[in-house]
């Protein structure tokens, strides 16, 4: 059995606790808190610390995580803690349902809202009035302004609209902070496909596993059966463990026909230009 998390009565301790020591350096890698000011570390360690001790995190799969000896093989091989280990797959797990299943629609950017309307006014055909002043025709612009919706038809007042948000974002390239945020609306959510979830769940799993190295001196706790270092089938196999899916071919090393199947790796490849359009609802 692996060791339950302590119960803290300070979240922060979470941050100096043995068992979340890989949980904290994914995080602050990937997961950090910032500001204008700058960026301080991730609060993701103190959130699955309590989440856990609040039931929140489903642990129902340890004894299968235990049992699998070609995963605790795997692990012993690259010198990782299976305790440790298993808390990372189980805050990457969450921290990926968080912006995947239980997730908060990300709404486009400020800059992307106004390229969108200076595109759509763009589309407009201009007509050559008797001053020769190219004016915007078939077109109307609406706006709602508490009870009363503003509808702007003058093809001139719409060119000058136009020209001013086009001259704004030139001249104001430099206002990221501002331009590339966005309004976070928590009333519409988001469910994305199991795909994404496949996706994410690797990517950051991957990443960590990245740099080891494998101790090839390491001997198999099965006879006659060599120790897979194939890091990539240490993360599928995480993926059907922990039960974010159910298709065995995620463990399964060999096809029938004794071919590699690198069925993760494969099932990602045809997956071109994945984008997350979410935040997270849990930890941010």
């Amino acid at each position: 059995m692996i060791a339950d998390l302590p119960d803290y009565i300070k979240g922060a301790a979470y941050i100096d606790e043995p068992l979340l020591e890989y949980v904290v350096k994914v995080a602050n890698k990937f997961w950090r808190n910032n500001d204008e000011e700058g960026t301080w570390d991730s609060n993701v360690p103190r959130i699955f610390g309590e989440r856990y001790c609040k039931g929140l995190i489903d642990t129902s799969r340890q004894e299968k995580y235990l049992s699998s000896t070609e995963v605790q093989d795997t692990l012993r091989a690259f010198g990782l803690d299976n305790a440790k280990f298993w808390y990372l797959c189980l805050c990457i797990k969450d921290y990926v349902e968080g912006s995947t299943i239980n997730a908060v629609k990300k709404s486009p950017t400020h800059r992307e809202e106004l390229k969108n309307l200076v595109a759509e006014l763009d589309l407009m055909q201009p007509d050559i009035t008797p001053n020769y002043i190219n004016v915007a025709t078939n077109g109307e612009l609406t706006l709602k302004v508490g009870k009363h919706p503003v509808r702007i038809k003058d093809g001139q007042t719409l060119t000058l609209i136009n020209v001013a948000l086009t001259e704004f974002l030139e001249e104001n390239d430099g206002l990221s902070n501002l331009l590339d945020s966005a309004s976070i609306d928590f009333e519409h959510a988001a469910i994305l496909s199991a795909t994404k979830q496949f996706y994410l769940f690797d990517y950051y799993l991957s990443l960590f596993l990245k740099d080891l190295e494998a101790d090839i001196t390491i001997k198999s706790s099965q006879a006659n059966r060599k120790i897979s270092l194939d890091k990539r089938l240490l993360v599928s196999r995480m993926i059907y463990i922990l039960g974010i899916s159910n298709d065995k071919r995620f463990e399964t090393e060999y096809s029938d026909s004794g071919d590699k199947l690198n069925f993760l790796k494969n099932y990602l490849s045809k997956c071109k230009d994945i984008k997350i359009p979410t935040h997270n609802r849990i930890y941010f």
